[in-house]
């Protein structure tokens, strides 16, 4: 499909495409987080929202991999990650399926709609510290959500990221976790698109490709990191994804 796509398109949507995966690494590049947030809607405006999803995958597990691995004790935070685990593998099947299955204009729909439910929980993200006891039924909950926003929008993260903030997790603690269910979760949604009757491995070679633009762009992001203020960069950003998810809801529903 991607292939297709991009053979069919312009020099000039290819060059877009491109600005916008550039784009989405400044803003991992500056706040650690927040690709795809920022990619999806984006890049929808020029290719298929499912092409846009499958573009999206291989960037999102490679970009992760260096904080996922960092300071060691992979495995114990893999142990800690398990409730999330659980809950995130059957949530991206049915985020897949619905989004294999759907029309385009229902598929915009539903991904506006989660770009925009992402955006504002990012923005008032909750800062409560849930009980102990709870950890595990609200992480199998979070996963299952988060992979299902996975599966429709290339976004599992978000969700998962509030959960993991409520049980108290910080700086590179917070990153770590993070970082790792985020390359599990992506590895499991490029795999499980690849193998569709949509999607094939060529397209999954493409979508790695991709991961060079947003590699352009988390390098100047980084360069920029301590020039920039981190909150306020990431409430503009953050305002104009929302924007961009009301488009994207509007153009679904209007087609």
């Amino acid at each position: 499909m991607l292939t297709e796509i991009l053979s069919s398109s312009s020099l000039t949507i290819i060059v877009m495409v491109m600005l916008c995966l550039i784009v989405a690494g400044l803003m991992k590049g500056i706040i650690g987080v927040g690709m795809p947030i920022v990619a999806l809607p984006l890049v929808s405006m020029f290719i298929d929202v499912k092409a846009a999803v499958m573009l999206l995958t291989v960037p999102l597990v490679l970009s992760n991999i260096p904080q996922a691995l960092e300071g060691g004790e992979t495995l114990e935070c893999l142990v800690r990650l398990i409730p999330v685990l659980v809950g995130m593998m059957p949530g991206i099947l049915i985020g897949v399926l619905v989004l294999l299955k759907s029309d385009p204009s229902v598929a915009k729909t539903v991904a506006g709609m989660a770009v925009m439910l992402v955006a504002v929980l990012t923005l008032l993200a909750p800062k409560f510290r849930l009980r102990e006891s709870l950890q595990m039924p609200v992480g199998i909950a979070a996963g299952f959500l988060g992979g299902a926003l996975g599966g429709v929008a290339a976004m599992p993260g978000p969700l998962v990221f509030t959960f993991l903030l409520s049980k108290g997790l910080r700086g590179k603690d917070f990153t770590k976790e993070a970082s790792l269910f985020l390359v599990l979760s992506a590895a499991l949604l490029a795999g499980t698109l690849a193998s569709s009757y949509k999607f094939d491995w060529v397209d999954l070679a493409i979508s790695a490709l991709a991961l060079a633009p947003v590699a352009v762009g988390m390098f100047f992001g980084q360069k920029l990191r301590d020039m920039i203020d981190e909150q306020a960069f990431k409430k503009i950003v953050l305002l104009v994804v929302l924007a961009s998810g009301a488009g994207l809801l509007l153009k679904g529903l209007s087609s």
